[in-house]
């Protein structure tokens, strides 16, 4: 047993670092090439033997994965394009849900409209992590992102209810009062819940102020937000997404900015490791499920698959680019509809690839309905969700940058130099109240001088970002500084090694020079 775990944790970890080594060299989107990673570790003796818990995903993976989406969403951009947002998160998973489930039904017509709508619901939530950060790589339209992020917030909570509701129904007399009695406590109570969640929370967060109790606290939240509400039959995803929007927007400049800046990168590392060992456990699960599955005829399978895959794709495209259409007469909040042009509403269609979500669903149903019966075609469903996560994944998010070119599609100059011109108004504001200083009655501290230079080169080294005059000098300098750190670096070995300064301040002062450079590598590559 403890060879087989060590084996799998270097599975994990050789799975994370090739597939982003690899995802960075060949452009393909990194959570393709950990599917087929995982894919291929499969056949690994030891590996192949490791099974995939959907309470796992349910319970260990998701609650942190979409805190920190909540958390860092952007509320505003959300509500100026609010009509895409709730069109698709809500009114798209129920029209692909039912969709899905009429497609199982037309080629198995006994496994009755409760399992397929349960099917449906699974596989109709997509996953926006694939196919937003290959857009945000390819520098596409902020609209899109922000759209197809705000929407994988709600979409799994909505496509969750749904599926608890179908499944419940599946051998058991129900109403439409009933299921819908459900579906108002699920959604209900998730976001009254998850509000309680984010209102203690910040609370809490106003009396820390040490870096490793602020992280703690930050990371138990999504889990007391998550559990109780799934334990009480309310969404858990509606409750972690509303307590992470209420801490992002209300919260954030509570704290002191040292714990925030660690904090955040907490996060980010975090969310990172998430991502890749979910979709390298995914890979490792498809042999199974397809071996599960060898009783079918192959015809069978072949036609199945193809038309919940097209289903699947036709769906999104079908209402993305035809609802906005039929909707303009709707009385809606001025900017709400966010007013896409056609080429990005083809675009956004495209970007329905489904995910690990989908799957842990899946992997979810129970083996028997409420009647003790078993449970129809379980391993026929998982098998169909497994293909529809592999053809959108790779299918919709490869030909992502083809598509971006074809369209001419990309990010105006706007978009591009927005946060040097925020940074350029800060420095500006800064000097302004230097110069206020200077003119008024109080002494001018020491160093004002000197202040006032540095903040000037600041200001001149902005602007050339933003109207770029002439790049020799300029990688000249960036040069120049890159080599004086290495200076400084080799200066404080030596420091450390003869004793003079200890191994703490070493690398705290390494890491200063490490924020630097990293800075400056970041404005040379813009």
């Amino acid at each position: 047993m403890p060879t087989q775990v060590l084996l799998v944790v270097v599975v994990l970890a050789a799975g994370v670092v090739v597939g982003r080594a690899l995802s960075r060299r060949t452009g393909l989107p990194e959570t393709a090439v950990y599917v087929a990673f995982g894919i291929g570790a499969a056949f690994v003796p030891g590996v192949e033997e490791v099974r995939l818990s959907p309470d796992l995903v349910l319970l260990l993976f998701l609650p942190p994965l979409i805190y920190y989406a909540g958390f860092f969403s952007d509320l505003r951009e959300t509500l100026r394009n609010l009509v895409p947002v709730v069109g698709q998160s809500v009114g798209l998973v129920m029209a692909t849900a039912v969709a899905m489930g009429a497609a199982l039904l037309w080629l198995f017509p006994e496994v009755g409209w409760a399992v397929a709508l349960a099917f449906g619901a699974a596989v109709a939530p997509p996953d926006p992590v694939a196919a937003g950060t290959v857009l945000e790589r390819l520098g596409a339209p902020r609209r899109l992102v922000t759209v197809l992020e705000s929407e994988g917030l709600v979409n799994d909570g909505v496509a969750l209810t749904l599926f608890a509701v179908a499944v419940g129904a599946v051998g058991a007399t129900t109403s439409v009062g009933t299921v819908g009695l459900a579906l108002l406590v699920e959604i209900g109570g998730g976001v009254a819940f998850g509000l309680v969640v984010g209102i203690v929370a910040n609370l809490l967060r106003k009396r820390v102020r040490d870096t490793a109790s602020h992280v703690l606290l930050s990371l138990v939240t999504p889990y007391l937000a998550f559990v109780p509400a799934q334990e009480l039959h309310a969404s858990g995803v509606l409750a972690t997404v509303t307590a992470a929007v209420w801490l992002g927007v209300r919260g954030r400049g509570l704290v002191e900015p040292t714990v925030r800046l660690h904090a955040e990168t907490f996060w980010s590392v975090l969310n990172t490791l998430l991502v890749a060992v979910l979709f390298v456990l995914l890979g490792v699960q498809i042999p199974a499920l397809f071996r599960a599955v060898s009783d079918y005829p192959v015809l069978v399978l072949l036609a199945a698959s193809a038309a919940v895959a097209l289903t699947a794709v036709l769906v999104r495209l079908a209402w993305v680019l035809l609802v906005p259409l039929a909707a303009r007469g709707l009385p809606v909040p001025a900017g709400a509809e966010a007013g896409m042009p056609w080429r990005e509403r083809v675009l956004l269609g495209w970007c329905g690839p489904r995910g690990a979500v989908s799957l842990a669903v899946v992997l979810s149903l129970p083996l028997t309905t409420a009647t003790g019966a078993p449970f129809p075609h379980r391993e026929l469903l998982q098998f169909l969700t497994v293909v529809v996560v592999l053809v959108t994944l790779v299918g919709q998010t490869v030909p992502l940058p083809w598509l971006m070119r074809v369209l001419r599609l990309g990010q105006g100059s706007a978009e591009r130099t927005e946060a040097v011109r925020a940074r350029h108004a800060a420095v500006e504001a800064a000097l302004r109240e230097l110069e206020a200083i200077a003119e008024g009655d109080e002494p001018v501290p020491a160093g004002f001088d000197e202040l006032r230079q540095v903040l000037e080169l600041r200001r001149d080294h902005l602007q050339d970002r933003i109207e770029p005059r002439r790049a020799g000098p300029s990688s000249d300098a960036a040069a120049l500084r890159l080599r004086l750190l290495e200076v400084e670096r080799e200066t404080l070995r030596r420091l450390h090694d003869d004793g003079e300064v200890s191994r703490s301040t070493m690398v705290a002062l390494s890491q200063d020079l490490d924020m630097d450079e990293t800075q400056l590598r970041r404005r040379q590559g813009s």
